[in-house]
């Protein structure tokens, strides 16, 4: 099911001396007094660790709305999120997302702009003929993908307006009021068409799609994916399966289509399926993905994807070498505090994190 990756905001820099490193849990040494030394490895990789010690936060930014936007997100610490290192080097055995299951085509490099690829199904390296490598996780903009500017959507059948008191990720979203017509739909939108990402005919994607509904009683919501031709001229528009979706829970959801033949550009969108009514609801997190990856990523901290020609059987465990700023999946230590300065600065304490990987 399509999800959001919410990650440490660009705005919290680290200070010289954080320290990176790694674990690998369930590693088991036993030495005999005699005769050869045994090792047992339950997990096989090594796992991210993050001790890291913010700069400190301006007055006057946004750095300390964003950092406790963040920690709201992932629930105090209840559920994952990412961290995009500073560095770039050459990691090995990154994990690419979760085991195969003989259906899914496209995993992720957690890597930021990966180069210099390898790719590996249950350890054995694979000929680059067998997949395509996509720099990219979501095609989109930043402004688009988040939602954080109204004058980034294309309303039909409603008004919309940037609001700044709810979000799924970040600190803003756009608010819905449909006009009362049918099917009330708001899609991404650049300064004009020919800013759309580019796609290829015949290739696969994903558009995934975030709304929060307020109506009284549970509506239908569907992901949509809106073609374009080179010329920047509307061809079709690829409609996800209905969800039915009560008032006050954020809901994402995905489409995965391939593009039409004379297809050249997309983006993605979301509709509620009704005959009428005026009811508001808000939009957030909008991503147009290479394949089948149906989870979220803001742009600018996004990793790349590997595409297989053919699924990966299942339980085959997918890694990678690459070189870029590392994406790690991180379970963090719950909680968080920082101290306040008469002049209004912020300091957090370190932010600790351990990789997790996905089953």
């Amino acid at each position: 099911m399509a999800d959001i990756a919410h990650t440490v905001p660009s705005v919290i820099t680290t200070k010289d001396g954080s320290e990176f490193g790694f674990d690998r849990p369930g590693l088991q040494i036993t030495r005999f007094d005699a005769g050869p030394v045994r090792s047992r490895d339950w997990l096989g990789y090594n796992l991210r660790t993050y001790d890291l010690d913010p700069s400190l936060w301006q007055s006057g930014t946004t750095a300390l709305q964003q950092w406790s936007a963040f920690w709201n997100h992932i629930g105090g610490g209840a559920e994952c999120g990412y961290i995009v290192e500073p560095v770039s080097e050459t990691h090995r055995d990154l994990v690419c997302g979760g085991l195969g299951d003989a259906s899914q085509t496209t995993f992720p490099i957690p890597v930021v702009s990966p180069s210099s690829v390898t790719v590996f199904v249950g350890g054995v390296p694979q000929e680059a003929a067998a997949y395509t490598v996509h720099t990219a996780a979501n095609k989109l903009g930043d402004t688009g993908a988040t939602a954080s500017a109204a004058a980034n959507l294309l309303s039909v059948e409603c008004t919309d307006a940037l609001s700044s008191g709810v979000s799924l990720d970040g600190l803003s979203c756009v608010k819905v009021v449909p006009a009362g017509g049918a099917n009330p739909t708001e899609r991404v939108y650049m300064a004009d068409a020919a800013t759309f990402p580019a796609t290829t005919p015949g290739e696969e994607y994903t558009g995934v799609a975030s709304w929060l509904a307020t109506a009284a009683s549970a509506q239908n919501y569907n992901a949509q994916i809106w073609w374009f031709t080179d010329a920047d001229a509307y061809i079709s528009t690829s409609n996800g399966s209905d969800v039915s979706t009560p008032a006050g829970s954020w809901m994402t959801s995905s489409v995965t289509a391939t593009a039409p033949v004379t297809a050249a550009k997309a983006v993605a969108g979301v509709r509620r399926n009704d005959t009428s009514g005026t009811s508001a609801f808000y939009v957030d997190c909008f991503a147009l993905n290479p394949g089948d990856y149906d989870r979220w990523h803001l742009p600018s901290q996004s990793p790349g994807l590997i595409e297989f020609a053919a699924a990966p059987a299942a339980g085959a465990r997918i890694t990678a070498t690459a070189t870029g700023c590392r994406v790690s999946r991180c379970r963090f230590e719950p909680g968080s505090s920082w101290r306040v300065s008469s002049a209004g600065h912020a300091a957090s304490r370190s932010i600790r994190a351990v990789e997790v990987i996905e089953v």
